[in-house]
């Protein structure tokens, strides 16, 4: 995962509901309802779950330390959505050890390269970059929609083929799209399309974008897509921290922009790791 820092969350747990407000703007569901669309669960039966459970957010010392605000920032999405949360007060082995005690369902932890959230109960893993790139991916689609399109069938350019853009992929794929994929890395970018033949690869995302509505943006990098690359009918759906946009793009596209730096995710994570196990 990209590595967070504090700037960037450390307003997440007063910024929810105005977070609520933008994603219900922009795909007509709010964070509990996305993460709920995403794991293909009624938001009824989300409800009556989440009632019931407690989770325990386990401080990770190792290599670059403890991200200030981040445990905060996920206890408050947790508590958000209906979770009782808690932050352990001991870190690492010590506070896993401390979930376990409280009887914690869900457990969530994260170092350099991975943030993952454990069912207790049913001994599962989500992955956080897997659950963003779905969740990204279901954004886009229920945005979309409001604009009377559906994905199946639709051309789809994803842009940054690491961890999370791989997932997008994948998940574009199980909804029926056509995808166009773009990253620097050009070996990577023909490993994966070999991988998956029906992928189409592109090597100019201004010219890509002349021609495809519906992109998600995975990439780390800052104003790779300027306001000569947007259309009317533009929709970006961008999980990459920093987001692509230049200042100019931003002002231009409006509601048809999709982005968030951590919340998403975890709501993601939340929902799909409670009922991994059933679906």
């Amino acid at each position: 995962m990209t590595r967070l820092y504090y700037e960037i969350i450390k307003d997440i747990p007063v910024s929810l509901p105005s977070l609520d407000r933008y994603l219900s703007e922009r795909t007509g569901c709010d964070l509990l309802g996305l993460a709920a669309r995403t794991a293909s669960v009624p938001r009824a039966q989300v409800i009556e779950k989440i009632k019931e459970c407690r989770a325990s957010v386990v401080p990770v010392s190792a290599g670059q330390g403890v991200i200030p605000g981040f445990t905060e920032g996920v206890q408050a999405v947790l508590q958000y959505i209906g979770i009782k949360c808690v932050i352990t007060e001991q870190s690492d082995i010590a506070g896993i050890g401390e979930a376990f005690s409280a009887k914690s369902n869900l457990l969530f932890a994260a170092d350099d390269s991975k943030f993952l959230a454990i069912n207790l109960k049913d001994m599962t893993v989500t992955e956080n970059s897997r659950a963003t790139a779905a969740v990204f991916v279901h954004a886009l689609a229920a945005a979309a929609e409001r604009s009377g399109h559906d994905l199946n069938g639709q051309e789809v350019l994803v842009l940054g083929l690491g961890p999370v853009g791989s997932y997008a992929v994948l998940e574009l794929l199980k909804l029926g799209s056509r995808v166009t994929v773009f990253d620097t890395d050009t070996v990577k970018i023909r490993m994966f399309t070999g991988m998956y033949p029906g992928v189409r690869e592109v090597n100019q995302v201004g010219e890509a974008m002349q021609t495809i509505n519906f992109v998600v943006d995975a990439t780390p990098a800052s104003n790779i897509i300027d306001e000569s690359m947007l259309y009317p009918g533009t929709l970006i759906s961008c999980p990459g921290v920093p987001h692509g946009l230049t200042a100019e793009a931003l002002a231009k596209i409006g509601n048809n922009f999709i982005h968030d730096n951590l919340s998403l995710g975890v709501a993601a994570m939340a929902v799909k790791s409670l009922f991994k196990s059933e679906n």
